[in-house]
């Protein structure tokens, strides 16, 4: 099959999206994927040996023609939410598209990249991707699979009503017409099936593929005391929640323990300096570093062992119904590269994280966090049990060679779906 996948970010750090058009065109698919570059994200070109074609709308508000065409974009949502706030249901239900255009910044513009090219399937990843796969599925009589990888109606808890009205509208339809609904765990799967009543969502874990490292019970020990924390992300710095409960609780074990943290990702200038001076007021100075992001799930691993990481650190405030159910993708790298995995309290992270590879804090706590990294720093055969825990778990529970079959599977069931027109 021609396969189109959507997503609202530039693919070069999405490790779920380039897995699975990997995967497809190894099972002998072609893929294309549309993506965007927004206006704060950074440029750049994927590996030259990359399987599936790549095209990417441009929304960087760079010369004049650039800025109009995104304020122009920017008008049209603000429109389509202010006209959300206003109509009552009975009106709106048959505007549906106005919800639409109110949740995906570039629907419009994703859409018409499709024009020109034939596809048999569209898949798309996220909300802010789901009205453009509808479209353009709608103009060339073809089916869409909706992949949530997130509760994007719940996404954040200073979300406006108004948002949550069109994202509920939007989500809900448009998943109710889809062939298929994907999602990342069976919290996920529950909650949308009941949200929105449709079929229970297919459950494709974001694991990533299956990564040689040394046995952390074969490594040395390391020193008592020490110990080197590491957070990826997308974006990191200050205004990533959870950042701040490190750095206090790195202060606060300073005169006490040699604690090192990296923090990997996308950066601002702005940000950076932020963070310099929270980390000089703390006391922390040489003992936090930042560094770029790499490309896919294997890269991270391979920074994350060649950084001798041994803590990996997965924050998620409890404060809106996504940072709650979803699960994020760092957990399974961490321990697939065996490192052993501070996460905060909540059901997401239970979900693929248990007490034998990991230990858990209240999210804000920066006390008890600090108890974790002291008692993990002075106990360190705990430390080594922990991470050689996870990395079993990596090798086993959390591979992509056994999970793909569940993605295959449902290409396999369109395929079939389609060949009865093809005859």
């Amino acid at each position: 099959m021609n396969v189109c996948m959507m997503v609202a970010n530039p693919i070069l750090y999405d490790g779920r999206v380039i897995r699975h058009a990997k995967t497809l065109v190894e099972a002998g698919h072609r893929v294309t994927v549309l993506g965007v570059i927004g206006p704060n994200d950074s440029d750049g070109a994927l590996p030259a040996d990359t399987p599936f074609v790549v095209k990417r709308l441009r929304r960087q508000r760079h010369g004049v023609l650039p800025r109009l065409l995104w304020a122009t974009t920017a008008l049209r949502q603000r429109m389509a939410q202010q006209l959300v706030s206003v109509l009552p249901d009975s009106m709106l239900n048959p505007l549906a598209e106005i919800a639409d255009l109110a949740v995906a910044t570039s629907a419009l513009e994703l859409t018409a990249l499709t024009i020109g090219s034939s596809y048999d399937v569209f898949h798309g990843n996220d909300l802010n991707t789901l009205p453009a796969v509808a479209w353009a599925a709608k103009l060339q009589g073809k089916p869409y699979l909706y992949d949530a990888h997130e509760f994007y109606i719940e996404e954040s808890p200073t979300l406006p009503q108004t948002e949550r009205r069109a994202r509920q509208l939007c989500e809900r339809r448009l998943s109710q017409q889809a062939f298929a609904v994907l999602t990342v765990n069976d919290l996920l799967a529950d909650e949308l099936q009941h949200r929105h009543q449709i079929p229970r969502p297919i459950v494709v874990r974001n694991v990533p593929p299956r990564f040689e490292t040394t046995d952390p019970l074969d490594l040395p020990m390391g020193a008592t005391g020490t110990l080197r924390l590491l957070y990826h992300g997308t974006h990191i710095g200050l205004r990533q929640p959870g950042t701040d409960d490190v750095l206090r609780a790195m202060a606060r074990l300073r005169d006490e323990l040699q604690l090192h943290l990296q923090l990997r990702g996308q950066i601002t200038a702005d940000e950076q300096h932020e963070l310099a001076q929270r980390v000089e007021e703390l006391g922390l100075t040489g003992l936090v570093e930042t560094a770029p992001p790499v490309p896919g799930p294997t890269a991270l691993m391979q920074a994350a062992v060649a950084g001798h990481a041994e803590l990996g650190l997965a924050f998620h405030p409890p404060l809106s119904g996504n940072f709650r159910l979803a699960t994020s993708s760092k957990v399974y790298e961490y321990q697939v590269a065996g490192l052993a995995v501070c996460a905060t309290d909540v059901p997401g992270n239970h979900v693929i994280l248990d007490e034998t590879a990991g230990v858990f804090y209240p999210f804000g706590d920066d006390a008890k966090l600090a108890a974790v990294f002291k008692e993990l720093a002075l106990d360190r055969p705990r430390l080594q049990r922990l991470r050689h825990r996870a990395r079993q778990r990596g090798r086993t529970e959390f591979a992509w060679e056994s999970e793909r079959q569940r993605l295959l599977a449902v290409y396999e069931a369109l395929d079939r779906r389609n060949k009865p027109a093809r005859t």
